[in-house]
Parts: C-alpha cells; structure tokens; sequence
C-alpha cells in the first residue's frame, strides 16, 4: 500500500509564489511531516491567481481520505495538532475541528459571524463523512469564516488550543486587499451567511453595525467626515451604542471646527 492510499489525513495548502516565499511554504510542509499520523500533502498552486476557496475545493477533489485539513502556506502546525483534533472529534461527535477554548456549537456560530473570532483557517480539520460544505468561490476574503460557519452549523464543531503558529507577512493576501474592498467582501459574506444559516438571523442588526461603524471610521481617518457621519448615524439604525454615539459627535465636529483643534480622532 502506498503512502497516499495508507493516509489517515489529506492536508490540503493553496500556494501563490506572488503571496507567499518558497522557503515558508517548505517550512509549512515540514510541520506537516512532523504530524504523528500519516498524511498526504495536497499542494495546489495557483499562478493564475483564482484565489484560496478555488484552491481548497481543488485540494477536496483530489483528497482521498476521511479527514481534510488545510493550512495556509504561510502558517505553521504544532507536533501533536492533528491527533489531538481527532481524538477530540471521535469524542464529541463533531465534524469540524478548529483553534481555541471549547464551546456550544451556537456560541461558536455568533462568534465567527460577528468577527470575533480570527485567524483560524490553518487550524481547520473536516471530516468528510458529516460534511459536505465547500469554500465560497466567489468570495475574496471571509470564505474560510463562511464555510466555517456552514460546516459547524452542518455537523457541530469541537475546539483545541493551541494547535497552529499563524505568521504574518507583508506579501501576504490580506496586505494587498483595500479597505473599500473589505467592506464590500464583508457584506457579500454576510448576505451569504444569513441565507445559508438561518439561525444567524439573529444577530444580524449587530453585523450590520459593526460593519457600518468600521465603515465610518474608515472614512473619518481620511478626512471624509460627511460619509463617515452617514455611516455612524447607519450603525445606530441597527443597533444603538455608545461607541458610534461618540464616533458621530467627533464627525460632525471635524465637519464645524478648525482641524488644528484636534490632535487625535477616533479611537
């Protein structure tokens, strides 16, 4: 039997020399192979530039195992990850597997959706048999929280701590995105995860603000302090706070008074 047909895990690792250094793409791949299980590394690279949830659905395709795991070229996987996550699996049950502090399934949900939760993508371990999500293609930025999202709400989610070493670097995709195409990425994905699940309903007043008070203070820290008052006064529509409440009184007073009364902005 050969390596490939004896592994228990599929690690799949999108790849863009224009993103990434070879050389952290090797040292990636040598956290792999100090995994205490068999694996088989799927590398897809991608040099015309399709994106990351185009190559971790090429990397599904071609896995031939229960459990598929995708790390980042840039990141790194601690000794022990991939058997700790499966152990953890087998006990409770769950289909998905990721970074941090263990929780209710519900709780994990509100937590990605309303960004509270981060660089978790290199820490995903799926188990194939309980679920049947794929990366969003269409999405830039945010597919790795909308499939999170989907695959947890499919089949429940288990957590380990400290599991990944996540390195960031300037090439890397999220230096390259502009802020308008971040916020335009972010409502994309949130239309997307209020159609796929449906329990997120809920929170969605507290998205859209969080969202439209990002928004302000992006436009407020280039001097555009009329939309940045329109998006403040956006963010109090969806759900009234104290922090949009002080960010639009310091718009509107940029808009009245000298600039050279002010020595900070928002904070």
């Amino acid at each position: 039997m050969d390596a490939e047909k004896s592994a228990l895990v599929s690690v799949v690792v999108p790849y863009s020399a224009s993103h990434t250094p070879e050389s952290m793409l090797q040292e990636a791949l040598q956290s792999v192979d100090q995994q205490e299980i068999s694996t088989e590394c799927i590398v897809v690279r991608d040099p015309e530039q399709h994106g990351p949830a185009w190559a971790r659905n090429r990397g599904i395709e071609r896995s031939e195992t229960r459990y598929v795991a995708f790390l980042d070229a840039d990141d790194l996987w601690t000794a022990n990850k991939l058997n700790r996550q499966i152990e953890h699996m087998a006990t409770t049950g769950a289909g998905l597997c990721v970074e941090g502090n263990d929780m209710p399934t519900e709780v994990f949900l509100r937590r990605i959706f309303l960004g509270k939760m981060e660089s978790l993508t290199s820490s995903i371990l799926i188990d194939l048999n309980r679920v049947d999500t794929r990366f969003e293609e269409s999405l830039n930025r945010f597919e790795d929280h909308l499939f999170m999202l989907e695959a947890a709400a499919e089949s429940s989610v288990c957590l380990c701590k400290d599991i990944t070493e996540i390195r960031k670097q300037d090439q890397g995709l999220s230096h390259r995105t502009s802020p308008e195409q971040l916020f335009e990425e972010r409502e994309r994905y949130g239309e997307l995860a209020l159609e796929r699940v449906p329990s997120l309903r809920q929170y969605e007043p507290k998205f859209k603000a969080k969202l439209s008070y990002d928004c302000g203070r992006h436009h407020h820290f280039r001097g555009q302090y009329r939309k940045a008052v329109s998006c403040f006064r956006r963010s109090l529509t969806f759900h009234p706070r104290f922090k949009p409440i002080a960010a639009l009184f310091l718009s509107l007073l940029r808009l009245c008074v000298p600039t050279e009364l002010f020595s900070k902005g928002v904070e």
